[in-house]
């Protein structure tokens, strides 16, 4: 056999092996990192279009979040708690959102989607979380016009304590509701239509 086909065999051995890893590591890769933010995130873009500057979008918030869906098939189950720093120091200008719930989109950085749900169970030890993410004006990335958009770090998202969980239902069970305001209005009937 000459020489140069042994350098050629393993040329295509080496080259069979690595395409599958490659492929392999691509899929698995939202797994562990923040593909959907790198790809899919273009702050400069958000910015321009919503006109409001780069750099508060890049705030990195510490959330208190719960899973508190409107019925059957809401699209929106998540709700903004508490954020640090506070939603009204970052932007002035913008409603003071101190004991609102805000309903969101609530999506990884990993991948996009938002949570699975298959875990939280009917009662509140189950429903709180808190996570760090970005908080993207409503519309953004093309979800739902009326709610903002939180892109949150998956690797930081933890359930609450039943502690912490238990306190947190009680706190804001007498807060206001933005699901009662007509301008933040997302179509959501509770037929689920």
């Amino acid at each position: 056999m000459p020489a140069g086909t042994n350098k050629n065999i393993a040329v295509i051995a080496t080259v069979a092996v690595m395409v599958p890893i490659l492929v392999g590591a691509w899929f698995a890769l939202p797994m562990f990192a923040p593909v959907f933010l790198w790809t899919k995130v273009d702050l400069r873009k958000i910015a321009s279009t919503t006109k409001v500057d780069e750099a508060r979008l890049k705030t990195q918030f510490k959330l208190q979040v719960r899973y508190n869906p409107r019925g059957d098939g809401d699209p929106l189950p998540w709700q903004i708690i508490s954020m640090e720093p506070a939603w009204k120091e970052v932007y002035p200008e913008q409603e003071d959102e101190a004991e609102l719930l805000v309903r969101c989109t609530f999506v990884s950085g990993n991948d996009g989607r938002p949570p699975g749900t298959a875990f939280i169970n009917s009662t509140f030890k189950d429903r709180y979380f808190r996570a760090t993410g970005l908080r993207l004006p409503p519309g953004s990335l093309g979800f739902n016009p009326k709610r903002p958009v939180v892109v949150y770090n998956q690797l930081d998202l933890a359930k609450m304590s039943i502690t912490d969980a238990d306190g947190t239902q009680r706190n804001v069970s007498g807060w206001e509701n933005d699901d009662e305001w007509d301008e933040r209005d997302d179509g959501w009937t509770t037929s689920g239509q």
